[in-house]
């Protein structure tokens, strides 16, 4: 049987939950059918030796630092991309930086994006072509994949809650509807999506992130875990990355009121980020008293044996699709906190799985609060989960009926 040529484009291996979820995805393929080739952006990540021996690593020919383009480094690496080459693109530069420091909100976004679309047109196109394209990690490279690659089919991948923020739906509609497939990794994520861009609804499945227990508790038993083994607290632990998005900073007033109420707690933070965002998170903590509670644990390949060592799992984002983290500390049975974003509910079932609360820095300190004081409530928690079974392998059918469907 001739193998579906499969080119699936990315953008770096780092530990975040995309990546994460592309390996569990690939622990499910069947190499038999597929013949897949990974182009990054750049060719980095504490994860590209866990890719499967049969999938062949490509990187992009040129301007691939365009996708980890954000407002902190842009200047720069849009003169090292373009400038450098040609010093006139400075005047196709200048009119989108203007239209972007005069803008706030959802104009400020779209502007930004129009803007990265703009200098996408200068990247080199894919000469080889494909059976099957797929963009798994978000909207670039469902941009990218839609303008720069030949392909018979192309399927996007959307992790994130497509209303929240809020997007330019004239840029993301065109780009949806060049794609065959849009695949949407939560029922309400799947809702939101249909409910915004009702034109796209045929072409949305609600495939479900693929996870993997026996590999996530055959790591947990093995690793580094927590440094201060003196410590002998609660531990509140975060997966993610350090950003806005995850709303960390709301838990600094909740860190300064345990503290005031004589909580022996410390809340980790596994992951790496916004730089400006960390030093402004980090000046927040000192401001209150309570820099020495929040400890900073940067990236691993393995976090699951600090999700194993930690007491409660939060999960304070502002927005979310259906974050991997949250699914992993369920599957290792923890008492888990989230913050009421989209999928939230259904991921905890309405709070029989854990705590709900709102997205401020009260929600979340009546959550933890909560926990911390009810061992019992903890205790439920982990009971009812180690008795749910959280496989998932299955899913990897509603991909083949994708990929394979005339």
């Amino acid at each position: 049987m001739k193998k579906i040529k499969m080119l699936v484009i990315g953008i770096t291996m780092n530990c975040a939950g995309t990546e994460k979820s592309f390996l569990s995805f690939l622990s499910c393929l069947d190499f038999e059918r597929y013949d897949v080739t990974l182009l990054l952006a750049k060719r980095e990540g504490l994860l590209l030796d866990q890719l499967p021996k049969q999938v062949k690593v490509i990187v992009m020919e040129k301007y691939g630092e365009m996708f980890l383009l954000s407002g902190r480094n842009a200047a720069k690496t849009l003169a090292e991309c373009f400038v450098k080459e040609n010093p006139l693109t400075l005047f196709e530069i200048l009119p989108y930086f203007i239209k972007i420091l005069l803008s706030k909100g959802e104009k400020r976004s779209s502007a930004a994006t129009w803007m990265w679309l703009h200098f996408m047109e200068k990247m080199p196109e894919i000469r080889e072509e494909y059976d099957l394209a797929v963009a798994y990690w978000g909207d670039r490279t469902m941009f990218y994949m839609c303008d720069k690659v030949k392909a018979k089919k192309k399927i996007a991948w959307l992790h994130f809650d497509y209303a929240n923020p809020p997007r330019d739906d004239s840029i993301y509609l065109n780009y949806f509807e060049k794609c065959d497939k849009i695949v949407t990794v939560s029922t309400l994520v799947d809702e939101s999506l249909k409910a915004k861009l009702p034109a796209i609804a045929d072409r949305c499945v609600m495939m479900e992130n693929i996870m993997n227990p026996k590999q996530i508790w055959d790591l947990a038993l093995r690793g580094d875990t927590f440094p201060d083994t003196h410590f002998h607290g609660k531990r509140i632990l975060t997966i993610g990355r350090i950003s806005d998005q995850k709303g960390l900073d709301l838990v600094v007033p909740v860190l300064k009121r345990l503290r005031e109420e004589k909580y022996d707690v410390r809340w980790y933070v596994l992951g790496d980020g916004d730089a400006d965002y960390k030093t402004m998170l980090s000046e927040l903590l000192v401001d209150a008293g309570v820099a020495d509670m929040m400890l900073f644990l940067g990236t691993t390949q393995n976090p699951y044996s600090y999700l194993r060592d930690c007491d409660i799992y939060a999960q304070p984002s502002r927005h979310e699709g259906k974050p991997i983290s949250v699914e992993e500390a369920k599957i290792m049975y923890k008492p888990i906190l989230a913050a009421r974003y989209l999928s939230a509910p259904e991921q905890l079932e309405d709070g029989e799985l854990g705590v709900i609360c709102d997205i401020s820095s009260d929600g979340i300190y009546e959550g933890i609060k909560q926990l911390l004081d009810s061992p019992a409530l903890c205790d439920r928690f982990t009971e009812t989960l180690s008795k749910r079974k959280f496989g998932n392998s299955g899913e990897i059918e509603k991909f083949y009926r994708m990929a394979e469907e005339p």
